[in-house]
């Protein structure tokens, strides 16, 4: 059975797995692994993408940037069942391999089925995909060596992961031991989006997107009470609501729109389990401006770029959020959220809560998300 994105992100126990047993066998591999050196000449290059949707299309950067300098060259993405949807949206890859990347010697049997000259390893801390590179039978592996992490042992060359920049920007470093600047645009393929007159819902709209996942994703969540407050005044203001989600989170959309749909005049739309990423990217590009949590419906919000308010608690945004370096969109972004000085902004990496971590998403008030809405030109009262 294929693992949902929250199964994958999610398990505490295969994350601490991964380091006791991950980390010794790293180091007993580089053992037996001599650093080799760069070939002159390549005619494939093979990049793993192991993580959520949001780091899957920043990850996808790589592939516009490959193309770009190396046009002749094969470009196969390594995927797992919980992202893969993210790459119907991105353009330039040639194959996509899907890796059961919680199984690893199967992982590890996929990549040799399909091999690579260069290997590109996205994976910033777990040491399943570090392990799965260097057992790939590619030519020549990259991949980050990440403070605290202890991945990088079996890696031919390791670049050093940032905690002061962008993860977008740490996604384009890995290309340099290649000669590649990277232009940090992610290849969103606007072609396959959809007009606005296949949408099921009348203009103007707005879309809210309620849910994180992962782990500890509750705490990356706004109060539902403030959601249902801010569709009243957004309805109130003549605008129609749209609720995004993924499968996994149809069940809570329900119960959210049935308590918006109890006071709401204009309508509402909930497409939690209903619409494919595809269809979700339509919405948000017609959408008169989106507020979301920080996940990946943030990210492809702001790669659209539709007015976007992003919710951020704990999420660090100088990371994770959804100002890009080099973007053109960057007007169109609002951030709120608590930032380091108030408790907030600390995780980097997307694990390190403290001890009995204490929530934040609640000192985001309804009036701040409305005034921010109106910097986007959102008439609300």
């Amino acid at each position: 059975m294929a693992l949902s994105e929250k199964a994958e992100r999610g398990r505490g126990f295969l994350r601490k797995l991964d380091r006791w047993v991950g980390v010794p066998l790293l180091l007993v591999l580089s053992r037996f692994r001599k650093k080799r050196a760069k070939p002159q000449h390549f005619q494939s290059v093979g990049i793993c993408v192991f993580a959520a949707i949001g780091d899957a299309l920043l990850a996808s950067s790589l592939i516009a940037d490959l193309k770009k300098a190396l046009p002749g060259v094969k470009i196969t993405v390594f995927a797992t069942q919980a992202n893969k949807v993210a790459f119907d949206l991105v353009e330039g890859c040639d194959d996509l391999v899907l890796v059961p990347i919680t199984k690893p010697l199967a992982a590890i049997q996929k990549l040799r089925e399909h091999p690579v000259n260069i290997l590109i390893d996205t994976s910033q801390w777990s040491r399943i995909g570090a392990l799965v590179a260097g057992l790939s039978g590619a030519g020549w592996t990259i991949g980050f060596e990440t403070e605290g992490q202890k991945r990088h042992y079996v890696f031919d060359f390791a670049v050093k992961h940032s905690s002061k920049v962008h993860e977008l920007s740490n996604f384009g470093a890995l290309l340099k031991p290649l000669g590649i600047k990277a232009n940090f645009t992610p290849p969103v393929a606007m072609s396959r989006i959809l007009g606005p007159g296949c949408l099921k819902i009348k203009q103007p709209y707005v879309v809210l997107h309620p849910w994180a996942s992962g782990n500890h994703f509750e705490l990356r969540e706004w109060p539902q009470t403030r959601w249902v407050e801010l569709a009243q005044k957004l309805a109130n203001a003549g605008y129609e609501i749209v609720i995004s989600g993924g499968p996994s989170d149809e069940r809570r959309a329900k119960d959210l729109c049935d308590l918006i749909g109890r006071t709401l005049s204009g309508e509402l739309l909930s497409l939690a389990g209903k619409a494919s990423l595809l269809d979700t990217a339509a919405y948000l590009k017609s959408a008169a401006a989106v507020v979301s949590v920080n996940t990946g419906t943030m990210h492809l919000a702001a790669l659209l770029g539709a007015p976007l308010v992003a919710l951020h608690g704990p999420t660090n945004p100088d990371r994770w959020g959804p100002n890009y370096p080099g973007s053109a969109h960057q007007h169109k972004t609002i951030i709120l959220g608590p930032g380091t000085q108030e408790g907030g902004a600390y995780l980097n990496l997307g694990f390190e809560y403290p001890d009995n971590p204490i929530y934040l998403m609640d000192r985001i008030s309804v009036e701040a998300v409305v005034n921010a809405l109106r910097k986007f030109s959102i008439n609300i009262a």
